[in-house]
């Protein structure tokens, strides 16, 4: 029996980009928005997602922009919720790290 989570990340993405945010990458359950500005994580749920913004983002601009993620995602039935925020570093390897905070 196939248990895999379908993830809609089609209309994530194209919430986002009505939004004029891009989807910058997605691995696994993380979607990396708008050059790592904001980080979206699926939950067991496909419609129920985590929201994280880097550390590194200006705090009053972030805050305009996750609202209007979870404004324009509620009204397609989706639920977001902002989670903290997170850090992001490249280890030498050529992979990155991930700390959440």
């Amino acid at each position: 029996m196939n248990t895999a989570i379908i993830k809609p990340l089609g209309k994530i993405t194209a919430l986002l980009a009505d939004l004029g945010l891009e989807v910058t990458y997605a691995y696994d359950d993380l979607v990396f928005v708008q050059h790592s500005a904001f980080l979206l994580q699926f939950t067991e749920n496909p419609t129920d997602l985590k929201l994280f913004t880097n550390t590194e983002c200006e705090p009053e601009e972030a805050a305009s922009a996750v609202k209007k993620i979870i404004d324009s995602h509620a009204e397609a039935g989706f639920s977001i919720v902002p989670s903290g925020q997170y850090t992001i570093s490249a280890n030498d390897d050529e992979t990155i790290d991930l700390k959440f905070i």
